[in-house]
C-alpha cells in the first residue's frame, strides 16, 4: 500500500512538472530527505530503452538498467524483491506511466527491515507478559528505531551540502530522546532484579551509549573548531598520552623515540589527533602476535615530524583510498568518523597528514607540523 501511494503521488507530481524539465535535477534525492518518505530505499524513472532519466542517487542518472526487457513483459504494476549492491534485500514496485505519448517505468524501492523488525517484536511480546517487560520492549523498539534512523542518515549525509543542518537535526531529533531512553533504562535496572530482564536493559543502555558517541563525533566533525594556541614540550606531551595506552594495553610494546622539541599549537586538538591514530594502531594489533607501536618525533626541514608505526594487519590499497572519508569503517562497531575528524583537525592545525600501509605489513602515519601556527 505504501508503494502504491508513493507511485500515485509521484505520477501526479511528474505530470505537473514534466519529465523534460526535471532531467538532470536532484528532485528525487531531495524527496528522500523529507521525513514523510521514510522507508524508501530509492526512486528511479526509466525510459523504454532502459536509460535512467531520474534517480534519487544522482550518480545513477544516464546509466542503463539491464533487466528492463524482463520488467516490460510483466503485468503492471509489477511487485518483486531485488538485492542491492550493499547486500540489502528491498521490495520494488515497477509501474508504467505515460507523458506526452511516451511511456516510462517508475520504480519505487522500499526497505523491508521495518516490517521484519515489527514481526520480531510481536513474537517477543507473546513470551513477556509483565509490565516491566513491556516497558523494556518499548524502550528496545525505540532504540532500534533510532539506530535505523542513524543508519539512514549515514547514507544520506553525503547528499547534504549544508553540514550545519546535520548538527541541528542531531541535537534536537536524537540527543534529547536518547537521553530519555538511557535514563529510563537505568532507572528500571535499579528496580528489576530478574537476570533476563536486566540483560535486556543492559543492551538498551549499551546501544544508547553507542549512539551518544556517534552524535558527539558527528557534532565534532560538523562544527567549526576554535584554535587555542599554547607552547608545549612535545616529548612530555607524547609521554603523557602514551602512558594511558600502556596502562590499558599490557600486551602491546610501545617504543618512544622523541627529541626535546617545543611546538606552538592547540594541545587539545593535537591530543585528539594522536589519541585517534594510536588507538587505531592498537586496534590493528588484535590479530597479530608481534604487537609493537613505535612513535618517533624530530625536527625536519624547519618543521616537526611525528611518526606512528604499528606492526598490525595493515590495509590494502582499496581500503587505504577510503579511510579518510566520513562513515567509512572496517570495524564492526566503528562509526567511520575517527580518521575523518583527524583529517579535519589536521587541516585546522595546518598539519600535513600522510598514511602508508600494506596488507600484512602494518601501517605508518606521519604528521608534519609547523613549529608555530
Amino acid at each position: 500500500m505504501q508503494a502504491i501511494g508513493i507511485t500515485i503521488t509521484l505520477n501526479s507530481f511528474l505530470q505537473e512538472s514534466g519529465v523534460e524539465r526535471l532531467k538532470g535535477s536532484t528532485v528525487f534525492s531531495e524527496i528522500l530527505l523529507d521525513e514523510r518518505w521514510q522507508g524508501v530505499a530509492f526512486i528511479a524513472l526509466y525510459s523504454n530503452d532502459g536509460m535512467i532519466i531520474l534517480h534519487s542517487n544522482p550518480e545513477m542518472i544516464g546509466k542503463r538498467m539491464e533487466e528492463l526487457k524482463k520488467i516490460l513483459i510483466q503485468k503492471k504494476p509489477y511487485y518483486h524483491f531485488i538485492v542491492l549492491g550493499t547486500g540489502e534485500r528491498v521490495f520494488v514496485s515497477d509501474s508504467e506511466i505515460e507523458f506526452g505519448g511516451i511511456k516510462y517505468i517508475l520504480r519505487v524501492a522500499l526497505h523491508t527491515y521495518p516490517a521484519e523488525a515489527a514481526l520480531r517484536n510481536a513474537k517477543m511480546q507473546i513470551f513477556i507478559m509483565t509490565i516491566s517487560a513491556a516497558l523494556i520492549i518499548s524502550g528496545g523498539i525505540f532504540a532500534v528505531s533510532l539506530l535505523s534512523r542513524i543508519e539512514r542518515m549515514r547514507l544520506r549525509m553525503r547528499e547534504l551540502e549544508n553540514i550545519s543542518m546535520i548538527s541541528r537535526i542531531l541535537a534536537h531529533e536524537i540527543r534529547n530522546p536518547l537521553g530519555s531512553i538511557k535514563g529510563f533504562a537505568q532507572h528500571l535496572s535499579k528496580k528489576i532484579t530478574e537476570p533476563s530482564l536486566r540483560e535486556h536493559l543492559d543492551i538498551i543502555v549499551k546501544e544508547s551509549l553507542r549512539l551518544e558517541k556517534l552524535t558527539d563525533e558527528l557534532l565534532l566533525y560538523a562544527n567549526p573548531q576554535k584554535i587555542n594556541l599554547e607552547e608545549i614540550n612535545l616529548k612530555s606531551f607524547l609521554n603523557d598520552i602514551i602512558m594511558l595506552f600502556i596502562n590499558q594495553n599490557e600486551s602491546v610494546r610501545f617504543e618512544i623515540l622523541v627529541d626535546d622539541i617545543y611546538v606552538r599549537t592547540d594541545s587539545d586538538k593535537l591530543k585528539q589527533i594522536l589519541n585517534n591514530i594510536i588507538q587505531n594502531a592498537v586496534d590493528a594489533l588484535n590479530e597479530v602476535s608481534e604487537k609493537n607501536v613505535i612513535i618517533r618525533a624530530k625536527k625536519f626541514n624547519g618543521k616537526i615530524k611525528i611518526e606512528i608505526k604499528d606492526t598490525g594487519v595493515g590495509m590494502d590499497e582499496e581500503i587505504l583510498s577510503h579511510i579518510l572519508e566520513p562513515f567509512f569503517t572496517t570495524k564492526p562497531k566503528g562509526t567511520g568518523l575517527g580518521l575523518a575528524i583527524v583529517k579535519k583537525l589536521c587541516e585546522g592545525l595546518k598539519i600535513n597528514l600522510q598514511i602508508r600501509s600494506k596488507k600484512g605489513e602494518g601501517t605508518q602515519v606521519c604528521l608534519i607540523l609547523p613549529e608555530s601556527l
